[in-house]
């Protein structure tokens, strides 16, 4: 069976053979076969095994009848995106709302349940799926999944094979930026390790550190640009990171965004961090494309030997650690490894399997902080707080469990439910009051969060009117309208839209002179700064007036004291929430008028 051509996310659909057409027979593709045995062991109609090359999606091997013309792309692109979790499970599709909220040729194409296992590389990097599809709900099975997971781990050595052998050149470089790959920084690292304990072997051998780099635009690139653009960019990156790479040293091009810059010879933390400082300066610059400065976002993580590890594997292991951290702490960032880091990197899968649970069963539950106008101190919404008990370990924190759904690809299925359940609490209430609910960046592609909206107001008969949607500006605000037409749409729609966390970023100025935003949250550093911080102060009435002026309404977050409240209520916030205000509450009273009045009731 030939290849298909590639499958780009953002522009077009996988077309299938028609319904019931046989797909793999007498193929000898060893992907096919891996589908067969998946098809047969797990007996359903239909297996596959998906690639991602180069930012696209396309079939190496498939084996059974075909179910539809097109496949589930969002829910393997939401797997592919996990970084850890090895299998993912979804009894009904038509229940699931990362699934509902997908392009319609999808969602109308008849599929039942699903079963997917990733396939990784030596690195443990995501390079694609074997998945199988019904078109019957139902679940699969741990032991089910057990076998679908070790086919994947087979197919994901093979594949790795494969590829090693296509991309790489004679001299064993990456094509596009002509530096080595994963297999000569592995080597690297192992002479480095061997040639510091032959140096110094009875106590703590000579220093070096590893950066390891990723840069999270360049699939949005693809999308966008098309492969040109991201080869461009990769060219740039890679000579950025060679002025800056010492002598001796070393730099690897992982494959996508991924990077690896050793900093060798006898050096100390403090020269790591040096290195690891000049490269993300030079990474903050725009990669400049035909006239376009596209920003890069990258992250880094940084090991050192022997402090971080003893050998290349574990070097790399906690390097990584590092780089997840720092992804979650916004672009931009580079943290070092810690003992700490690592463990909650290892233990976090265990954690994403009960959030994947989570997810299935439903066991989340809203909290619901209250917000007022500040002149009549009269309650005019909520917003929507997740919360989740997790079985024997107790409540967690939503930062820890937002952020394991996200690095889990479970976030959708999270958000999904959150606004279903507020919108549909707030239908309910008695009192036409307003509903906030925050959503993840990653809706805000491919027109997913207006389906999900209209989707969700539809099946809860929630009034548009008194929904706000809250982003921060971790959203994709690119320079090509896309993401503006997007949220024009659900302007339109009659949801208001909320700029989340002002102040905490470093283009938020730009944001509201450019999207349709109707109102601003000022982040709580800037409250509780309130009467000890002249400047914060000063910065704080700046950005009330200037959202005055611009026809927005301001909300204050954080407020916890008179003082706060006074100043802010001087100087025209026109919404208030905080502890003075009231906490979060697990359900509302039948009538809301005045904080006052809520505690008494």
């Amino acid at each position: 069976m030939a290849r298909p051509p590639p499958v780009k996310i953002s522009s077009e659909r996988l077309v299938l053979p028609r319904p019931g057409q046989i797909l793999g027979e007498g193929e000898d593709s060893a992907f096919s076969a891996f589908a067969r045995v998946a098809m047969r062991g797990l007996d359903v109609p239909l297996a596959l095994v998906l690639v991602e090359e180069h930012g696209a999606l396309q079939i190496r091997g498939a084996f059974g009848r075909s179910l539809g013309e097109t496949l589930p792309i969002s829910i393997i692109r939401t797997q592919m995106d996990s970084q850890r979790r090895m299998t993912l499970e979804i009894a009904d599709l038509q229940r699931d709302p990362a699934f509902l909220a997908s392009p319609e040729d999808e969602r109308h194409a008849g599929f039942g349940a699903y079963a997917g296992a990733t396939l990784r590389d030596a690195s443990g990097a995501s390079i694609g799926v074997l998945c199988v599809l019904d078109h019957k709900a139902h679940r699969f099975g741990r032991e089910s999944l057990a076998i679908l997971a070790d086919l994947a781990r087979a197919a994901g050595s093979l594949l790795a094979f494969d590829q090693h052998h296509q991309v790489r050149t004679e001299i064993g470089s990456e094509a596009v930026t002509a530096l080595p790959g994963r297999e000569a920084l592995e080597g690297a690292l192992d002479r480095l390790v061997e040639g510091a304990e032959r140096a110094n072997p009875s106590s703590l051998p000579p220093g070096f550190g590893v950066l390891r780099i990723d840069i999270g635009r360049l699939g949005e690139l693809n999308e966008m640009h098309g492969r040109s653009a991201v080869d461009q960019a990769l060219k740039q990156i890679a000579g950025r990171l060679k002025s800056v790479t010492p002598s001796p040293g070393f730099l690897a091009h992982l494959g996508g965004g991924g990077f690896a810059l050793v900093v060798g010879g006898r050096v100390t933390a403090a020269d790591i961090e040096a290195v690891a400082v000049r490269a993300m300066d030079r990474l903050r610059e725009p990669a400049h494309l035909d006239g376009l400065d596209v920003p890069l976002r990258p992250s880094a993580g940084i090991a050192s030997y022997p402090a971080d590890a003893l050998d290349s594997a574990g070097l790399l292991r906690s390097a990584e650690a590092a780089l997840s951290h720092a992804k979650r702490q916004g672009d931009g960032r580079h943290i070092h490894s810690t003992p700490n880091l690592l463990q909650t990197y290892e233990l976090s899968a265990g954690i994403e399997q009960d959030l994947q649970r989570a997810v299935m069963k439903g066991e989340f539950t809203l909290n619901w902080l209250p917000v007022i106008d500040t002149a009549s101190e009269k309650v005019v919404s909520f917003e929507a707080l997740a919360r989740w008990h997790r079985p024997g370990y107790g409540d967690i924190s939503p930062d820890i469990f937002i952020s394991c759904a996200e690095s889990a690809g479970l976030i959708e299925q999270v958000d999904g439910w959150v606004l279903a359940a507020a919108c549909r609490e707030a239908a309910s209430w008695e009192q036409a009051l307003g509903v906030s609910v925050n959503i993840s960046p990653v809706w805000i592609s491919h027109n997913r969060l207006p389906s999900l909206l209209r989707r969700v107001l539809d099946e809860t008969g929630l009034d548009p009117t008194r929904l706000q949607i809250e982003l921060s500006e971790r959203v994709p605000f690119g320079s090509d309208g896309m993401t503006r037409r997007e949220l024009s749409q659900v302007r339109a729609m009659g949801v208001r839209l909320a700029l989340d966390d002002f102040g905490t970023g470093y283009s938020c100025l730009g944001l509201l002179g450019t999207y349709p935003f109707d109102q601003v949250k000022l982040d709580s550093q800037f409250v509780q700064a309130i009467g000890r911080d002249r400047r914060a102060e000063a910065i704080t009435r700046g950005v009330l007036q200037m959202v005055q002026s611009l026809g927005m309404t301001s909300c204050a977050e954080g407020v916890e004291t008179e003082e706060q409240l006074a100043f802010l209520d001087a100087h025209g916030c026109e919404e208030i929430q905080g502890y003075l205000i009231g906490r979060p509450i697990p359900r509302l009273p039948r009538q809301v008028g005045s904080v006052r009045a809520m505690d008494q009731a």
